[in-house]
């Protein structure tokens, strides 16, 4: 991520917390967990993934201003078909959350791409 990222840059669903928090807590909070649904504690203990992910003191400052939410967490990153590799991951048994991060895409993208059915009439254009 850029450093030098103004709120204004960021994603609109992230703009109050990076005004309350800074913007480099919500760019650390982007690189760890962009594409994915977060539920945050009211109260994390020290081995939480999300004080391991942020460093201690962003992880609580973050966990207090969002104590008990679910939120999606944009990734910010350019769009690119990523159908063929989120069919060939799901098949070697991977989680769609652990396939939005491999791929750096969203949880709810791999769902829309996972669940959408081929188009029958559509030639490949490669042999399996």
């Amino acid at each position: 991520m850029v450093s030098n990222v103004s709120i204004a840059a960021l994603p609109l669903s992230l703009q109050e917390m990076a005004d309350a928090l800074g913007v480099a807590i919500v760019l650390k909070l982007i690189a760890a967990y962009g594409g994915a649904e977060i539920s945050f504690p009211k109260h994390p203990d020290d081995s939480h993934p999300i004080l391991l992910a942020l460093g201690k003191d962003d992880g609580k400052a973050l966990c207090a201003y969002l104590a008990g939410e679910l939120i999606y967490v944009p990734h910010m990153r350019p769009r690119k078909s990523a159908r063929m590799d989120v069919l060939a991951l799901q098949d070697e048994g991977k989680q769609r959350r652990e396939i939005a991060r491999m791929l750096g895409i969203s949880q709810r993208h791999v769902r829309r791409v996972a669940n959408k059915p081929e188009t029958p009439n559509q030639f490949k254009l490669f042999e399996d």
